[in-house]
């Protein structure tokens, strides 16, 4: 006859057991990481934003009017836009790809070699959506950049 043995003794008992707790502990770990590492809300306000999309696609659509061409070169933290027109200034917006904090506006202003340039001290590794536009916003051009890329791209 088997002797009673306390039920702590027993392997068969703790296995049991032990299935429902690492559950436990697997949910309250998913919880800790889920709460730390939120996604970010890239627009907050999409029905404004949503309306603002019609203003944007005529900008566009007017830089395809005026016949806005553009090259982008981005290389050693400089950055150099060559155009055929002449402008004061252009604005120029880096928009990571995933990363909304990483997000970044700067000024190319003309330089004595006949482009537009400027300097970006921030890593620029990555894919981005580069915008350009003038300092009145009358026209905006886009173009998708991976980056590190040591030549012209159009925009």
């Amino acid at each position: 006859m088997q002797q009673n043995e306390a039920w702590y003794k027993n392997p068969w008992v703790w296995l049991i057991i032990a299935f429902p707790m690492s559950a436990v502990v697997a949910g309250i770990a998913t919880v800790i990481i889920t709460s730390q590492n939120q996604p970010e809300m890239v627009i907050d306000d999409y029905y404004k934003k949503g309306k603002a999309i019609n203003q944007e696609l005529t900008l566009y659509n007017k830089a395809a009017e005026l016949g806005v061409d553009l090259q982008i070169l981005v290389k050693d933290g400089q950055v150099q836009i060559k155009t055929e027109n002449k402008y004061p200034a252009l604005k120029v917006s880096m928009v990571h790809s995933t990363l909304g904090d990483k997000d970044f506006s700067f000024v190319v202003s003309p330089n004595a070699i006949g482009t537009l340039s400027g300097s970006v001290e921030q890593d620029m590794s990555g894919k981005w959506q580069i915008i350009v536009s003038p300092m009145d916003n009358s026209w905006k051009v886009k173009s998708q950049l991976a980056l590190p890329y040591s030549d012209w791209v159009q925009l």
